[in-house]
């Protein structure tokens, strides 16, 4: 769980960097709508919360294989 906890860390860190290099966080204030009745933050929120996950389940496949 450790490492789980760690890389989710990381990969919520990296995917916000990946996020604000991209625009994503000026997008996000001047009201660019990703899609028609969806809200901007649960958007990026979503989007933030599923690199963690992704980076977390990764380090869990891969601390198993080893």
């Amino acid at each position: 769980m450790r490492s789980f906890s760690w890389w989710f860390g990381m990969g919520v860190l990296l995917t916000l960097s990946v996020l604000m290099v991209q625009g994503g966080v000026r997008d996000l204030f001047d009201g660019a709508h990703p899609s028609a009745g969806a809200s901007p933050y649960l958007s990026f929120t979503t989007t933030i919360f599923g690199g963690g996950l992704l980076a977390g389940c990764l380090a869990l496949v891969m601390k198993r294989i080893r």
